[in-house]
């Protein structure tokens, strides 16, 4: 279990330090972080966000249930083509990035 709770977390910093994504940041709750520059750039701060998140994406891996929130109209169509690769991620078939990327790019 700790195992997979690691990689959770390291998928956390990944987003933090490529993508600039990090859901686990205090906010106000719509994308919006409520952290200064100094705070951002604190690697504890990253690290107590990735361990939360780690968490709570297992409890939520555990209980085979994510919450995903609604789609709006203009993005539907992108939130079904998400849903269906997390679905392959899940079903037992071992899909490397290419081959999703491939499927993407089919269905698109």
């Amino acid at each position: 279990m700790q195992e997979l709770v690691n990689r959770f977390a390291e998928a956390y910093v990944n987003m933090a330090e490529q993508a600039n994504y990090r859901p686990a940041a205090p906010g106000d709750g719509c994308g919006g972080i409520s952290l200064s520059d100094e705070e951002l750039r604190d690697p504890q701060q990253l690290k107590r966000e990735a361990s939360e998140y780690a968490l709570r994406f297992m409890k939520e891996e555990e209980q085979h249930r994510f919450v995903t929130g609604g789609s709006n109209f203009t993005t539907n169509r992108a939130l079904v083509y998400v849903i269906e690769a997390a679905r392959l991620l899940c079903g037992g078939t071992d899909f490397s990035p290419s081959m999703l990327s491939a499927l993407a790019l089919r269905i698109n």
